[in-house]
């Protein structure tokens, strides 16, 4: 049974024509705008590179297990091949496909053919927290529904051989994402309950999955000082729902979200359907699990709310049993949206991503292992578009070896820290963001930005979306203006300021 009556073999080629196009933004764009890559860009750059003079002397580097490694592993091996960025980026190009063939083996796996609300499923693959860069988490999300499609073919086999596939794939869930192992574990449990045979049998089927705890402690107790729960905001919970498939349009990215939604609860409201109890059952842990947990858990932000994409996911692979014409409807309807939101997506990026390279040639104008401070509106504050201009200047890291106050310090959360200013502030992301009235976004004013910056621990002064006011031209020299933002040089004037000149600087 395949949806409008193809071929097995013409679904399988549908599939994977959706799985290409899901890439599309990545083929077509100058610079793919997922905000929170840029940062971890400059991250891979110096883990692959933590010989080098400057780097070495501005960023320290501590390998150790930790659940959020899935890129990062990748990158040990891609980005000397390819290069840090055309790397990174050619990984985040791979997770839309890897999700969109994840869906389809999980549906064939479920009810044995894709159901035409697979198809509904296909546009909360681009959503708001991929859109933002949380790349390591998606990674884990796709790997997901591929280990629980192999679950599904193994799960009646011999028992030592579904334990070490349990406890071998959630280890593997682990590595890339905390959380993304949170959703393999209620898909399973899920599935498993509604099976189960005894309460015996569920729990000696559920605890293979639990691999990680041992690793997890561990990395606790030696690492993992950070904040284990905190922030719990139900504004932003509710905000989470309209913002889920935020993208380049905010008309047709809220329209989306409204019929998707509409979509959803009519698929299991209406009783000519047939509904996967299991995969229903795991809809609804994964969404009381989003309104319980706070916004903030084991230092990763917005923990409640990544969980409505696959939340959403998994409520529509839980959908079959649609009469001809409903399924063809909404088939065609699902895959059209998806295709639609893709031709959004990649005209957003080829505009945006212009604009930034244009930005970004200002480090043609900086030496190599230059200081920079960085003033950039937040990417979450302003304009619907996430515009990462926070975030976009960490690839002077990878393209000029620089320090930048843009990389993240969060305990417990990555294996880089900035060390260059770790007592002089300005060390990290917390003094990047520029305030912003018309939204009321927090963070720093221009005048205050420059009066309490460290002169003698930078070369440079980079605002995006502001500029300097006459006065600091005073000990400030423009030397680059781009579309969006303009680049500084500060003068020192003698070695007692600064400890060297910025001319004569050299790796230590």
């Amino acid at each position: 049974m395949t949806l409008l009556g193809v071929t097995p073999a013409r679904e399988r080629a549908i599939w994977l024509f959706l799985a290409i196009a899901s890439a599309v933004p990545f083929m077509v764009a100058p610079l793919p705008i997922l905000p929170d890559l840029f940062t971890h860009i400059g991250r891979y750059h110096v883990m692959n590179n933590e010989a080098d003079p400057w780097l070495s002397q501005y960023y320290a580097f501590d390998w150790h297990i930790t659940g959020n490694l899935g890129f990062d592993l990748l990158m040990v091996v891609f980005g000397p091949l390819m290069g840090t960025e055309k790397a990174a980026y050619f990984l985040a190009a791979c997770i839309p496909p890897l999700m969109v063939l994840g869906l389809y083996r999980l549906a064939k796996a479920v009810h044995g053919y894709v159901p035409a609300a697979t198809y509904v499923a296909l546009p909360l693959i681009w959503s708001f927290t991929f859109n933002h860069g949380f790349v390591n988490y998606w990674l884990g999300i796709a790997l997901v529904f591929h280990v629980v499609a192999g679950w599904i073919g193994v799960r009646d086999g011999p028992a030592v051989a579904r334990h070490l596939y349990a406890f071998a794939m959630g280890l593997l869930v682990w590595l890339c994402h905390t959380s993304a192992w949170g959703v393999l574990g209620l898909v399973i449990a899920g599935l498993e309950y509604v099976r189960r045979t005894s309460l015996r049998g569920f729990v000696g089927n559920m605890l293979p999955w639990a691999s990680p705890i041992i690793p997890m402690m561990v990395w606790r107790v030696t690492k993992g000082s950070g904040v284990l729960f905190e922030k719990w905001l139900p504004m932003e919970k509710i905000y989470g729902i309209p913002n889920l498939l935020r993208a380049e349009w905010q008309i047709f990215d809220n329209a989306s979200i409204t019929l998707l939604l509409m979509a959803t609860l009519w698929l299991h409201w209406d009783k000519r359907f047939t509904r996967n109890a299991g995969l229903r059952l795991a809809a609804l842990a994964l969404l009381v699990t989003a309104l319980v947990l706070p916004a903030l858990v084991l230092s990763s932000y917005f923990a409640d709310v990544r969980l409505y994409a696959p939340m959403l996911m998994v409520a529509l692979l839980a959908i079959s049993g649609l009469p001809k014409r409903e399924a063809a409807l909404v088939g065609l309807a699902g895959a059209a949206l998806f295709l639609l939101r893709i031709g959004e997506t990649s005209i957003g990026w080829m505009t945006r991503g212009a604009e930034m390279e244009a930005d970004l040639k200002a480090l043609d104008r900086v030496p190599m292992g230059a200081r920079i401070a960085v003033l950039a509106h937040s990417s979450e504050c302003g304009v619907w578009p996430l515009a990462g201009r926070n975030h976009a200047p960490s690839l002077a890291i990878v393209r000029r070896h620089a320090f930048v106050n843009t990389e993240w310090d969060i305990p417990g959360q990555h294996l880089m820290k900035p060390i260059y200013n770790d007592v002089h502030g300005f060390n990290d992301s917390r003094t990047v963001d520029l305030f912003n009235p018309a939204f009321g976004c927090p963070g720093f004013r221009v005048r205050r930005f420059l009066r309490e910056v460290p002169r003698d621990r930078f070369d440079y002064i980079w605002m995006w979306e502001t500029e300097a006011p006459a006065a600091a031209l005073s000990w400030l020299t423009p030397i680059y203006t781009g579309p969006t933002s303009r680049l500084y040089a500060i003068r020192h004037e003698t070695d007692s300021t600064s400890g060297v000149e910025l001319s004569g600087r050299t790796p230590k």
